[in-house]
């Protein structure tokens, strides 16, 4: 009976940790196809909407420093909970904002609820499955983020398009499904044993046990590359398909966006069972086509090519993130899955946040087309690393992670 209860817990468990990190990436991609309107109605300049994106990266990297490993020492019930409430919170207040301040606090919150959110609800996923499904939790882990993000941009563009009150109604319907999640997530039973040294845990860090220090140096570069284009999408993808492809309808913007983040699911579903680095592999070399391809299209603003790039980007994304993601999860220990995830999560975010604040402020300088190659080709010269880094290490032999 015991056992029986047990694996209703894992399962009821399991499912609202899925729930809750859908709703915590896609409660992150809802503003952005809704930038370019602040900029039009509220007369916002290229340096406030960057300041906008910016200190949504700012609250999220110093969560993933300070706050990392919390759920490792008090549970992942209280801050799994915490992340949901937060980030209901900031869509309330975007919702109801009427000043740039407004968004800045919005966008902060956001930020901590997704600091808080993906490292935890990432690592309760695991905690409610038995190892010998890991592999599969780790595409999940891998898929989800991004498809969730490119669901919410996707689903606010159509709101802001076809529904009233494009300002509000993206927001509040985003809002409305994390406040039903807060009930599932009160009532987690908790599988991780509570450890000391909380305190201890807040001193800004980055985790990266012993055990999987050499899968996350192969896995770096191939982080890097994959959230720098995500970056591009997000941050500047709106104000590219409206200006420099001349696409003005919202929800084709997030459309642009899903097809990057849809490619990365469906390619990560379809490759989780093979070698890790050689999707990995596949992945960064995906990225270099698909950034190419982006420039041409921006060059002879064909929207065909521009789509078909997106796509290309996202099979680049599936296979860069989570072939690295894999060479790092499956092997982390028990005891330290929510600090490593937070770790992954902190590369990550970085490689998505830093281009996108600095191309935001060379836009008025050197202009939108000029910073969309520029960025393009640091994701390229960033994929060419990570191959570099595989190469490196299919030479040396393959990390634990990739030989199962």
């Amino acid at each position: 009976m015991a056992h029986a209860n047990n694996y209703v817990a894992d399962k009821l468990g399991f499912s609202t940790a899925l729930i809750g990190l859908c709703l915590i990436a896609a409660h992150s991609g809802t503003p952005s196809p809704i930038f370019p309107l602040y900029s039009e109605q509220w007369g916002l300049s290229s340096l406030e909407v960057s300041s906008v994106f910016a200190v949504y990266i700012c609250g999220l990297l110093i969560t993933l420093l300070t706050c990392g490993a919390l759920s490792d020492h008090i549970g992942r019930r209280p801050v799994a909970f915490s992340a949901l409430l937060i980030a209901a919170a900031s869509m309330l207040v975007m919702a109801f904002a009427d000043s740039l301040n407004a968004l800045l606090i919005a966008r902060i919150l956001q930020g901590i609820a997704s600091g808080l959110g993906f490292g935890t609800l990432g690592a309760a996923l695991l905690d409610y499955s038995p190892a010998s499904r890991h592999r599969t939790v780790a595409m999940l882990n891998g898929s989800v983020p991004p498809a969730a993000i490119g669901l919410g941009a996707l689903l606010s563009g159509i709101l802001v398009q076809f529904a009233p009150y494009p300002f509000q109604i993206p927001y509040l319907a985003v809002a409305a499904l994390l406040i039903l999640a807060l009930i599932p997530a009160s009532l987690l039973k908790e599988r991780h044993p509570r450890r000391h040294g909380v305190l201890r845990s807040l001193i800004p860090s980055v985790m990266i046990p012993k055990e999987v220090r050499r899968e996350f140096l192969v896995a770096v570069g191939a982080l890097l590359a994959s959230w720098a284009l995500v970056g591009m999408y997000l941050g500047l993808g709106a104000s590219i398909t409206k200006t420099l492809m001349n696409i003005q309808a919202p929800t084709l913007s997030g459309l642009a966006i899903f097809a990057l983040t849809g490619a990365s699911a469906v390619l990560g579903a379809v490759t989780f069972r093979f070698d890790a680095l050689k999707v990995m592999t596949l992945g960064c070399i995906s990225l270099i086509v698909g950034s190419g391809g982006l420039v041409l299209a921006v060059y002879t603003e064909n929207t065909a090519i521009y789509f078909i790039s997106s796509i290309i980007g996202g099979i680049g994304l599936g296979g860069a993130f989570q072939g690295g993601l894999r060479t790092i999860v499956e092997h982390v220990p028990a005891l330290q899955r929510g600090g490593t995830l937070s770790s992954v999560y902190l590369v990550s975010y970085l490689a998505f946040g830093l281009p996108t604040l600095i191309g935001g402020l060379l836009i008025p300088i050197h202009g939108l087309k000029n910073v969309t190659y520029g960025y393009a080709g640091l994701v390229v010269l960033l994929s060419v690393i990570a191959l570099a880094l595989i190469a490196g290490t299919s030479r040396k032999g393959k990390p634990a992670a990739t030989s199962q």
